[in-house]
C-alpha cells in the first residue's frame, strides 16, 4: 500500500467514528472494597492475642513451677541432712540382687515407685533386661562393638510408660544391646551407641 492510498483510505473514515475516537473515555469507578481492610486487620488482632495467651501461659507456668519449687524447700525437714547416709557409704543398686524376707512385693513396688519417680515424668527412653531396668544416660560414649550383641530388644511399651517385661523398651523394637556390666547396656539406636544405666 502506497502512500497515496492509504491517504485515500483515511478520507472514507466516516467523522462520526473520528468524534467517537476523539473523545474522552468513561472510566467506570469500581466501589471500595472493605472487606479486605478489615480481613487483614483481624488477622493481626488474632496473631496478636495469641501471642498474648502464648505470652501469659509460659509465665503462668514459670511462677507456678517457681512457687511449687519454694513450697517444697521451705516445707523440707531440716531432719534430712542428718539421716541422709555419708557420701562415702555405697547405695544399694537397683540392679544389685535383693535378699527375700517375705515382703518381695512390697520392695518390688518401692524399688518401682522410686525407679520412676526419679525419671520426670516417664519421657525417658528406658530398656528392662534380665529383670532391671535401665535409663538413658546423657553421657556420650565411644563405644566398639567387638563382640556379636547380648540381644536384641523385641518388645516395645508406649513412649509414656515403663517397660514390664524383659527385652522390652519404651522407644521401639529391634534394637541390638550389648550388657557392658557396671550397671550399664550399650544400646545401638539408628548407627549410634547410647549408653544405658541402671538407677
Amino acid at each position: 500500500m502506497t502512500e497515496r492510498e492509504l491517504f485515500e483510505a483515511i478520507g472514507h473514515v466516516d467523522d462520526d467514528l473520528i468524534l467517537a475516537a476523539d473523545a474522552p473515555l468513561k472510566k467506570r469507578r469500581k466501589p471500595p472494597v472493605y472487606w479486605r481492610q478489615l480481613v487483614s486487620v483481624a488477622a493481626c488482632a488474632c496473631i496478636f492475642l495469641g501471642g498474648v495467651a502464648v505470652w501469659q501461659s509460659d509465665g503462668f507456668r514459670k511462677a507456678n513451677m517457681t512457687s511449687e519449687a519454694t513450697a517444697f524447700a521451705d516445707d523440707a525437714p531440716e531432719e534430712a541432712a542428718e539421716i541422709a547416709p555419708a557420701p562415702d557409704v555405697p547405695m544399694l543398686s537397683a540392679a544389685a540382687p535383693q535378699s527375700d524376707n517375705g515382703d518381695a512385693a512390697a520392695k518390688e513396688g518401692a524399688a518401682k515407685d522410686s525407679a520412676e519417680s526419679s525419671i520426670a515424668l516417664g519421657l525417658a527412653r528406658c530398656v528392662q533386661i534380665d529383670g532391671v531396668r535401665y535409663f538413658e544416660s546423657p553421657k556420650v560414649i565411644d563405644f566398639i562393638a567387638n563382640r556379636d550383641p547380648d540381644g536384641v530388644i523385641s518388645d516395645s511399651v508406649d513412649r509414656d510408660a515403663f517397660p514390664e517385661t524383659d527385652r522390652c523398651s519404651n522407644f521401639g523394637t529391634g534394637y541390638s544391646y550389648w550388657v557392658t556390666g557396671d550397671n550399664a547396656v550399650v544400646v545401638e539406636i539408628d548407627g549410634e551407641y547410647c549408653e544405658f544405666e541402671a538407677n
